[in-house]
C-alpha cells in the first residue's frame, strides 16, 4: 500500500488548521509522506509543499478567470503525481472552488476523499450537495449544525469542533478590557490575501484618520500577515499617520489590547469574537462577484461570528455600504464605555457555541479511523 497522503490547504487559515491536524496525525503514521498545497505551517510539520498558498490566493470570479490557466496547471500537476504514486487518501481543506473539482478527479481515480472544514453549503443553498455526496467519503465539520445539515442530505459527516478553540482557549483573558478614555486603541485587520488588503485597507486607514481627527481614538494598529511584506501595508500610510503602527504579532497578543476592531469578513471575526472584542465587519469584492453572490447566498449574514450566533453580534458593512464615515460612526458607538462593555458580554456566547478544545486531535482521530476502516474493508 502506498504510504503517502495528499493534503490541499490553499489558504492561510486552511494552512494553519491543517497543520494542527497534521501535528496530531503524523506521529500515528510513521513513514508516511504528506504532500500537496500548503503554507509555512504545514511545511513546519514536515509536509512537502508542491504549491505554496501564496500562489493560490485568488479572490472573486474575475481573479479566478484571469488565473484559470495556472489553476488548471496546478490541478493537472497534482493529479499526475497522484497517478504516479496513488495516495491512501486525500484531505481537502475548505477552498471549494478548486477542491470540489479535485474531489471529482480523485474519486474517478479511486482515491478516497476526506473533506476537512466544510464549504458553506448551508449559505449557498446546497447547490454543491450532489457533488459532495458523489465524490466525498466523509466530511469533518467545525459546527454541530453542519453535521445535522449533512446528515439530512444523506452524507457522512463528523463534528470535530473548531480549531480556533484549540488555538486560543488557554490565552483568553479572564477579565474584559475596559475603555480608557485617555488611551483608546483600535485594530485594523484587512485580511490575509493581497486583493483583500488592496480593496479594504485604504478605507480602513481613512476610517482611522476620521476617528483620530474627531478625538475618538488615540492609536490604531494594522495587523500584518507573515507571508506578505510590510511594504504592502505601509504604502497606504501618509506622513501624518504616525498614530497608526504595524504589527506582525499573533492575534492572541493583539486582540486583548484593542478596544474595538475593524475586520475583514472571514475567520478573523471568530477570533475577535472569542476574545470578546467589539468589531465592525467589512468586505468588498468586484461588482460581478457581488452581483452573482447576492443571488446565490441564502443567509442573512456574511460574518462568521454572526452566522454561528444566528444573530448580529457585529455590524456588517459590505460593498458600497463600506465607507469611512459609516464605519467611523459604528466604531464610535462601540467605543462608548457602556456599549463596549455590553457588547463584550454578548460576544462571550461564542465561546459556548464553538465548543470544547480538541478539534485537531478529533480530526486526526477521524482520519485514522477512516484509514483503518478502509484497510480492513480491503
Amino acid at each position: 500500500m502506498s504510504q503517502n497522503i495528499l493534503i490541499i490547504a490553499a489558504e492561510v487559515s486552511g494552512d494553519h488548521h491543517a497543520s494542527e491536524m497534521l501535528r496530531q496525525l503524523a506521529p500515528a503514521l510513521p513513514g508516511t509522506r504528506f504532500w500537496g498545497i500548503g503554507g509555512d505551517e504545514l511545511q513546519q510539520q514536515g509536509m512537502e509543499i508542491i504549491y505554496h498558498v501564496e500562489k493560490m490566493s485568488f479572490m472573486g470570479i474575475g481573479e479566478v478567470l484571469r488565473h484559470l490557466p495556472f489553476i488548471f496547471r496546478v490541478k493537472n500537476d497534482l493529479l499526475q503525481q497522484a497517478d504516479a504514486d496513488p495516495p491512501r487518501c486525500a484531505i481537502l481543506v475548505d477552498y471549494p472552488g478548486f477542491n470540489l473539482r479535485m474531489a471529482r478527479a480523485l474519486k474517478e481515480r479511486g482515491i478516497p476523499v476526506i473533506y476537512y472544514i466544510s464549504p458553506q453549503l448551508w449559505a449557498w443553498g446546497g447547490r454543491r450537495i450532489k457533488k459532495i455526496r458523489r465524490d466525498v467519503e466523509e466530511m469533518l465539520v467545525l459546527f454541530p449544525f453542519e453535521e445535522r445539515f449533512y446528515a439530512g442530505h444523506g452524507i457522512k459527516a463528523r463534528y470535530v469542533g473548531h480549531p480556533l478553540v484549540d488555538k486560543h482557549y488557554q490565552r483568553l483573558p479572564e477579565t474584559d478590557k475596559t475603555v480608557d478614555p485617555q488611551n483608546i486603541r483600535i485594530g485594523l485587520l484587512p485580511g490575509s490575501r493581497r486583493q483583500e488588503i488592496e480593496s479594504l485597507l485604504p478605507d480602513m486607514v481613512a476610517t482611522a484618520r476620521l476617528l483620530k481627527k474627531d478625538g475618538k481614538i488615540h492609536r490604531a494598529e494594522i495587523v500584518c500577515v507573515d507571508h506578505i511584506g510590510e511594504a504592502m501595508f505601509r504604502q497606504y500610510l501618509k506622513a501624518g499617520d504616525d498614530f497608526i503602527s504595524l504589527t506582525r504579532a499573533p492575534l492572541a497578543e493583539c486582540l486583548p489590547r484593542y478596544d474595538a476592531v475593524l475586520v475583514a469578513s472571514g475567520t478573523a471575526t471568530l477570533e475577535c469574537g472569542l476574545y470578546a472584542v467589539p468589531m465592525v465587519i467589512v468586505y468588498r469584492v468586484n461588482r460581478l462577484t457581488y452581483f452573482l453572490g447576492k443571488r446565490l447566498v441564502k443567509i442573512d449574514y456574511i460574518g462568521l461570528v454572526n452566522i454561528v450566533a444566528g444573530e448580529e453580534l457585529a455590524p456588517e458593512l459590505i460593498q458600497d455600504d463600506f465607507t469611512p464615515p459609516r464605519v467611523a460612526a459604528e466604531l464610535s458607538r462601540l467605543l462608548e464605555p457602556g456599549t463596549n462593555r455590553k457588547k463584550r458580554e454578548e460576544l462571550k456566547k461564542l465561546r459556548t457555541l464553538l465548543g470544547e478544545p480538541g478539534a485537531a486531535r478529533q480530526a486526526a482521530r477521524a482520519i485514522l479511523d477512516f484509514l483503518k476502516n478502509t484497510a480492513s474493508a480491503d
